[in-house]
């Protein structure tokens, strides 16, 4: 089985090399692994680190309390490795990461490499990120292996009937999970070594809500007007939602951040809200013709949601539903594309229950909760309160790894 692993992981690699011909992301990937070596011998060399390892920007998200805290308590160096080209700005300028690079491949080989490299004091593992070579060298080198804010389906791979999947769970030291279910299907495998913790992100959420910014551009572009805030958009969401937008007559505005934020991007919304938008780098202008504002920039969305009345958060309809709980906090509903797969973001499920969250299939759907919602000033409140109750997992999270970090 390890050799099919193997070849799997060698099958992969080539799929994304090819890939990387024609998707910008995918070659950074490529390009960014090529320099990963140099990088630990010029940069990181035999220092002690406490390692962390995100596939993307939502799982350094989870990381970022943690990785505060660990700085403000030790005087540790820490490193992150990530897969996403998407995570590599995000986490070049955090100034509590030390070092960073891009995770090299899965193989055998490679990962050996890295672990004659490198000195970890700890490796932790966020969420979903369970390399079977990462993990198995790190054990080899007797390296503790934690995995935080871990959640669990049981259609996951990890509980088939088959014992080598398994094994790769059965080889990390603790799991510190999100949820009672979780650590359920773990006993079930006899994985015994679990705690029930919580989410960081709820906390890395209220961080962002204290700290947000106050944006003189918005508020004038809002100008009092009821706003819906449509966030990390995809080509996807506005496809579905578009035609209620341009038929809308009455004040609303609308401000749209697409996922990604690029010339081609912004041209496709200009193209399809003709003559009706204007984008942030072209502010300040007298803009009150203008319905619809478009966000050409990244790192404001989580300031802007409080100026919204309504936030619609794209990825929905893809079954990869970006983060809800960002614009939740500010205390208005959050919609979104329905799609099955959005129900492994539990968050999701937590605040569908709660009247907070409310999933779409049709854009017409959009139009009459968006009209129940202006109606009714008291539909969809209660974020703020609920992220609150469902906070301190980061402390906790944190005072377990104390013992490996003294």
């Amino acid at each position: 089985m390890s050799f099919l692993y193997n070849l799997f992981t060698s099958l992969f690699e080539l799929i994304l090399w090819l890939n990387s011909n024609f998707n910008e992301k995918n070659k950074k990937i490529i390009l960014g692994r090529k320099k990963t070596i140099d990088y630990i011998q010029n940069k990181i060399g035999e220092k002690e680190i406490v390692w962390f390892h995100v596939a993307s920007v939502g799982e350094f998200e989870q990381a970022k309390p943690v990785i505060e805290s660990i700085k403000k308590k030790y005087n540790h160096k820490v490193l992150v490795s990530y897969f996403s080209s998407s995570a590599e700005n995000e986490i070049k300028k955090n100034k509590n990461v030390d070092f960073h690079f891009y995770m090299l491949s899965d193989k055998t080989n490679q990962m050996r490499l890295l672990f004659d490299l490198l000195n970890p004091r700890i490796l932790i593992l966020i969420k979903y990120e369970f390399w079977r070579n990462l993990i198995y060298h790190a054990k080899l080198n007797s390296v503790p292996i934690i995995s935080i804010s871990s959640i669990f389906r049981k259609n996951q791979i990890y509980f088939y009937p088959i014992p080598f999947f398994k094994n790769i769970l059965k080889n990390i030291s603790m799991f510190l999970v999100q949820d009672n279910n979780s650590m359920s299907l773990l006993n079930k495998i006899k994985i015994e070594k679990v705690k029930v913790i919580g989410d960081s992100r709820y906390d890395r959420v209220l961080k962002i809500y204290e700290k947000s910014k106050n944006i003189i551009a918005i508020k004038e572009f809002v100008n009092d007007n009821k706003t819906i805030i449509i966030g990390s958009a995809w080509r996807s969401d506005i496809e579905k939602i578009k035609n209620e937008i341009i038929r809308d007559l009455t004040d609303t505005k609308y401000i749209i951040a697409p996922h990604n934020v690029n010339e081609k991007e912004i041209e496709y919304l200009e193209n399809i809200f003709i003559n009706d938008t204007i984008k942030f780098s072209d502010l300040p202008q007298k803009n009150i013709r203008k319905r619809i504002l478009i966000i050409d920039n990244i790192g404001m969305l989580s300031s802007i949601y409080k100026y919204g009345k309504i936030a619609f958060i794209g990825g929905g309809f893809r079954g990869a539903l970006h983060n809800t709980l960002e614009a939740a906090v500010w205390n208005i509903p959050v919609t979104y594309g329905y799609h099955r797969n959005n129900k492994k973001f539990i968050e999701v499920g937590k605040l569908e229950k709660e009247g907070i969250g409310f999933p779409i299939k049709i854009g017409n759907e959009f139009k009459l909760l968006k009209n129940r919602i202006f109606k009714n000033r008291d539909l969809g409140k209660g974020g703020n309160k609920f992220i609150k109750n469902n906070s301190g997992a980061s402390e906790k999270i944190n005072n377990y790894l104390s013992k490996y970090l003294k």
